[in-house]
């Protein structure tokens, strides 16, 4: 082959080794293409991997607070009993005992003896004594008799005849029949222990063989004429005791009315109970009533802020602070909340063995040791919040208790500090608690009648923290009222 054939040959091949190359450049460049759509792509996959990740993680916490809320009750949250449902919650911290129920022995009983029936012979509380002798004969009228007691009530159809002499001639073409106080204030009573106006009816007429049959109109007039005879002298002598006191419990809780939201109120000690309704739950409902503007002691509440704006004082509720402190424990694994309620009842044990032994406090350095071992639970609890945060579900509710018991330090341990604040706002939570009880058996229709409710309830709530008969005190409210007429 001569040179120029060579040439030729070299350059054809060279000609296919170029054609090759493109080829092979553009597979590459189509290659590269793809690799970077790949990765863009894979880039957004991962992006989009993150954000589905992080909301599965979001649905799981969120799963978690639903069974948290789910899994709330009265013992672990702020949570009213009643919707415990069928839920069994323990609400004692009592180790279980293996001691029969009822009675035990070296408890003072109730049962009436012999002496107590003579005790009430001897001061006339005895309206009738029926002797009735048994087995009396021949045979054993000479044996010394043996006498037992038998105590019962009756009630008895009673009719009083007025006769009056008017000053001039009348013609009275009828006379008019009216129910007397005893009837009454038997119906008050039963209405203030949570008898429905029907089921006074009922009751009157069968114990009367269907001879009283008041209407509900006429029952309604009842309780209403006994609200407004409260509310001009007894209500008015329970604001004035309670102003007087060093320590007032305050609390309010929601009814209906007529199907609308209101709020009764309360202010109470161990003594005297004031009640009053409001269509709404804050500081419009304290100014409009204006009562604690008045007030310059100690007020015992669960944390509504907005009580801070009176008194002169004013100390949280340790037992609401207890039940948090359970729902911590109960929904993570946070240690510090069970060594918080651990201390607060050591000091409640504390404070109870230093009374007992009629020492009316403590000295400030056991206080601030008490204080400090409190603050240092509180910087545990917050190393703990921050250990988890991903994974807690409970953490807002955490958080806010952190808060709350850090910033209100000195009110949470104010039981501590003055003797006479106690450990929990119990007191005003047991005086709302026959509120739930009138809703169950009915709401109340009118704004009246519900303030006629609360007026009656702050007395015969009052009565019975003095230990005063309420039958008596509400016939004694009726005769008073038919006799200054």
């Amino acid at each position: 082959m001569t040179a120029k054939g060579y040439v030729n040959d070299f350059y054809k091949q060279f000609e296919e080794l170029n054609k090759k190359l493109d080829k092979a450049n553009n597979t590459i460049f189509s290659m590269s293409l793809t690799i970077s759509e790949l990765s863009e792509n894979n880039k957004s996959l991962a992006k989009e991997l993150e954000k589905a990740n992080k909301k599965v993680q979001e649905l799981l916490l969120e799963i978690e607070r639903l069974k948290n809320n789910n899994n709330k009750d009265s013992s672990n949250s702020s949570k009213p009993s009643s919707t415990n449902g069928y839920k069994k919650v323990i609400t004692n911290n009592r180790e279980k005992s293996a001691k029969k129920p009822g009675g035990e022995f070296g408890h003072k009983g109730e049962t009436l003896t012999k002496e107590t029936i003579d005790k009430m012979i001897e001061n006339k509380e005895i309206d009738r004594i029926i002797t009735v002798e048994e087995n009396k004969n021949k045979f054993t009228e000479n044996n010394t008799p043996i006498v037992t007691y038998e105590i019962d009530i009756r009630i008895e159809k009673v009719l009083i005849k007025h006769i009056y002499y008017p000053n001039e001639p009348q013609n009275i073409t009828s006379s008019p029949v009216i129910y007397g106080n005893n009837t009454k204030s038997l119906c008050a009573l039963m209405y203030m222990k949570g008898s429905s106006y029907d089921a006074i009816k009922s009751f009157l007429s069968e114990v009367t063989n269907h001879q009283f049959k008041p209407s509900k109109g006429s029952l309604c007039n009842w309780i209403h004429n006994l609200s407004e005879i409260l509310s001009k002298k007894e209500y008015e002598t329970i604001k004035q005791a309670l102003l007087k006191s060093l320590v007032l419990h305050v609390d309010e809780t929601p009814i209906k009315v007529d199907g609308e939201q209101y709020y009764i109120h309360n202010i109470s000690n161990d003594q005297y109970t004031l009640q009053y309704v409001h269509q709404k739950r804050g500081e419009k409902a304290i100014k409009d009533f204006g009562f604690l503007k008045d007030f310059h002691g100690i007020l015992v509440h669960d944390h509504f802020s907005m009580y801070y704006n009176y008194g002169a004082g004013n100390a949280e509720c340790n037992v609401h602070a207890l039940r948090y402190l359970k729902g911590v424990s109960d929904f993570t694994n946070h240690q510090w909340a069970k060594k918080l309620s651990d201390l607060l009842i050591e000091m409640k044990t504390r404070k109870k063995e230093l009374l007992d032994a009629q020492i009316n406090g403590i000295t400030d350095t056991e206080y601030e040791n008490y204080k400090n071992r409190y603050l240092e639970i509180l910087k545990e609890g917050n190393l703990e919040y921050k250990s988890d945060l991903k994974t807690n579900s409970y953490q807002q509710d955490e958080r806010r208790l952190l808060t709350r018991l850090e910033k209100y330090v000195d009110n949470h341990l104010l039981f501590m500090k003055k003797f006479y604040v106690p450990f929990s706002n119990n007191r005003a939570e047991a005086d709302l608690r026959f509120t739930k009880v009138r809703q169950k058996i009915g709401k109340f229709r009118s704004v009246e009648g519900a303030t006629n409710f609360t007026i009656i309830r702050s007395f015969t709530s009052t009565c019975s923290k003095n230990k005063k008969s309420l039958n008596s005190s509400l016939k004694e409210i009726f005769t008073n009222t038919v006799a200054t007429a």
